[in-house]
């Protein structure tokens, strides 16, 4: 082979590479080279098309000495293998001759389509039509005629508009199918559907022609109609999960009790969820998609039924078919119910309690033998339980002080009763008959020269009398009276005369000090100017404060405080230091403080007129808004609160909106029972029936350690 054709073949080799994208970096060899051999003596002259390792030797795992730049010309020393040997840099070594071309040969340009375009065989639109184009199409651009460029694009030379060209490829452009639709081989219904595409079908927008739309879908090139794509996917509703109809139910088109109706559709039947919007759920039913209340929906099968069933046991009944629901309140064993179906081990039934749940293993359809309760009864010591109504009774284990037991019987002298260990016996004088909190043997003093009782009531017999000043260990306490064990036994005391320190012994009269020069504030009082309420005030003196007694004018006195001199009427202060305000009583301010300051104006503790607020075991808490129902509403929760922490707070009674609540009676009627506040007769109002206030009695120091209850605040 001669030079020049030796020559050709390699420019013919070297031609490959021409006119592909080639990366930024360095490029290596083909996998299969091309062999041109040289003479080594002959030397060309060659330029890169691409930058280029220069290697050690003439291998793509060879050592890179440095990049060579795109069209560097270089003089090839020697070919073989499809490598050559070039000199850069005063550096000698081998490039893969793929990227090598002639020197001074011009690089091709390439161009994109930014719409669809006819090739034209001449640079006229009316010239003859070569070829159609689709958008985003790369052709070679050759030449520039006017307004028109020619190109060289599938194999064939022609013209195209030179504004319909851009250097980089144009963004694909996407639609929606709004609704399940076909895509068709022609721009026409009556041509033969190339597929079909489900509603929000994502499809590349490609052009135009009239009413319709070219589009690639899913690998697939068809027409569409243009009004059945759009530039946003339809929201399609999407099944999230299953549900069950509780009672035949009303369909309304729209998320309210106001909307359409649909249709009814029966209990038991399944419907397919869509979403839920507020107490509303939009679901596939029988009668078309529309919205259903959720509260007519359970999340698993349903099946109805209408039979009689009774409980096996005391069990809760729950709001939803889940042993998290909230408790609707406890159904006694033996109760009969009514059942409407069955759902996820759950059955739906009617009782006292409303419509609700019960665990579907606490149900017979065989009404069964049960004990009546007929009252409550609390444990005072820790009591074993029995199987027998015999102390030889098989043990059955034993049970706390101030368990509350469900009481069944008595016999002779033993109850049956329902306890955490079962339904057995105990021993009749191991119960009271009041709510009981036991202590931890704490110490107290009587306050007073006091009767020792049989039981938590005046109306037993006195075991004796416990003198003043004695310290008892107090195991307990229950309706107002604290178990204590005196030197005359073990007994009860009433809590308001048992103090937690040692009271000092009372002087004789001869030697008592006769304090005529100072007096106590029974209330927070005006310091007046002068002897009368027309008299400016000066400040506020606090209750409690030991005021210096100067003279008594038209009833009022003469004072120095802490405000300075002035006017305080006489029936504002005192000749005795006020009782302190008891630990229980300080327990309920600090557990309603930063709780219920939407619902507390104020709070009232040690004032004259009250045995409980004298003797600081009372709490006044004044409701904000209280003649409307919302703020009776808020006066009821704290109530709630107060109740459910009873045992925590030493909190003996409450009265709230003309009603009393004691640990033995529960909420009964308090200004029309005849039994309380006969002080009050012929001057009843909003304060003396407690409406607008809740009074908080305490033992005294009986809470607990435990933690708050703060169920009734979530």
């Amino acid at each position: 082979m001669s030079r020049t054709a030796r020559v050709l073949s390699l420019a013919a080799t070297l031609s490959l590479g021409l006119g592909t994208a080639l990366p930024a970096t360095a490029v290596e060899v083909p996998a299969r080279p091309q062999a041109v051999i040289l003479p080594a003596a002959a030397t060309t002259t060659w330029q890169t098309t691409a930058n280029l390792n220069l290697r050690q030797s003439a291998s793509a795992s060879s050592k890179s000495l440095l990049v060579i730049p795109k069209h560097t010309k270089l003089k090839v020393n020697r070919t073989g293998n499809g490598w050559s040997q070039v000199t850069y840099a005063k550096k000698t070594g081998w490039v893969s001759t793929r990227y090598l071309g002639p020197a001074g040969q011009k690089a091709k340009t390439y161009r994109y389509l930014s719409s669809y375009q006819v090739l034209r065989q001449n640079a006229s639109s009316s010239s003859k039509s070569l070829a159609g184009l689709q958008r985003k199409t790369k052709i070679e651009r050759l030449g520039a005629t006017g307004s028109w460029t020619k190109v060289k694009a599938g194999g064939k030379t022609g013209f195209v508009p030179t504004s319909q060209l851009a250097t980089g490829q144009p963004a694909a452009v996407y639609r929606y199918s709004q609704s399940k639709q076909a895509i068709y081989k022609t721009a026409s219904t009556k041509g033969i559907p190339a597929k079909t595409l489900a509603s929000g079908t994502k499809v590349e927008w490609l052009r135009t022609s009239g009413s319709w739309s070219y589009v690639l879908a899913s690998g697939s090139y068809g027409w569409i109609q243009s009004s059945k794509l759009g530039t946003k996917a339809p929201v399609v509703d999407k099944v999230i999960g299953s549900r069950w109809v509780l009672d035949k139910t009303t369909v309304r088109a729209t998320a309210a009790s106001t909307g359409k109706s649909m249709g009814s559709i029966p209990a038991g039947e399944k419907l397919s969820l869509y979403s839920v919007s507020g107490s509303w759920s939009k679901a596939k039913t029988s009668r078309g998609t529309g919205w259903v209340p959720t509260s007519a929906l359970v999340t698993s099968a349903y099946t109805t039924t209408s039979k009689t069933h009774w409980t096996t046991s005391d069990v809760n009944q729950r709001v939803t078919n889940a042993s998290s629901g909230a408790s609707q309140g406890t159904v006694p064993k033996g109760q009969k119910v009514t059942a409407l179906g069955a759902a996820g081990g759950w059955t739906r039934v009617k009782t006292s309690r409303g419509t609700g749940w019960i665990a579907s293993s606490y149900l017979s359809t065989t009404a069964p033998v049960v004990d009546k309760v007929i009252g409550s009864r609390w444990v005072l010591d820790k009591t074993t339980v029995r199987a027998t109504a015999a102390s030889t009774g098989k043990s059955m284990g034993s049970i706390p002080a101030g368990e509350k037991l469900s009481l069944y019987s008595v016999s002779g002298s033993w109850s049956k009763a329902k306890t955490s260990r079962g339904t057995g016996w105990v021993p009749t004088s191991a119960l009271v008959t009041s709510a009981y909190t036991p202590l931890s043997s704490v110490s107290r003093w009587s306050t007073s020269n006091v009767n020792l009782r049989a039981g938590n009531s005046v109306a037993t017999k006195s075991l004796g009398v416990v003198p003043k000043a004695e310290k008892v260990i107090a195991l307990g306490t229950s309706n107002g009276f604290t178990r204590v064990k005196t030197s005359k036994g073990t007994g009860w005391v009433s809590t308001s005369y048992l103090g937690t320190s040692r009271p000092q012994a009372t002087q004789p009269e001869s030697t008592r000090p006769n304090d005529t020069t100072h007096r106590w504030t029974t209330a927070n009082v005006n310091l007046r100017a002068g002897a009368g309420t027309s008299y400016v005030s000066k400040g506020v003196v606090p209750v409690g404060e030991k005021v210096s007694y100067l003279k008594s004018a038209n009833g009022w006195a003469n004072v120095t405080t802490s405000r300075g001199g002035g006017w305080i009427s006489e029936s504002y202060l005192g000749t005795r230091e006020p009782a302190s305000l008891q630990p229980d009583a300080q327990k309920v301010i600090n557990a309603v403080s930063g709780r219920f300051d939407d619902t507390i104006t104020n709070m009232h503790t040690i004032r004259s007129g009250s045995t409980g607020h004298s003797s600081g075991k009372a709490v006044d808490l004044m409701i904000k808004n209280y003649k409307s129902a919302a703020g009776v509403a808020k006066g009821d929760r704290l109530a709630q609160f107060l109740l459910a922490n009873r045992t925590q707070l030493g909190i003996y009674y409450l009265i709230w909106q003309d009603k009393i609540w004691l640990p033995h009676t529960g909420w009964t009627e308090y200004s029309t029972s005849g039994k309380y506040g006969a002080q009050f007769t012929g001057n009843w109002t909003d304060t003396t029936r407690h409406m607008d206030h809740i009074h908080v009695e305490v033992y005294g120091s009986a809470a607990t350690n435990r933690a708050l209850d703060l169920g009734v605040l979530k």
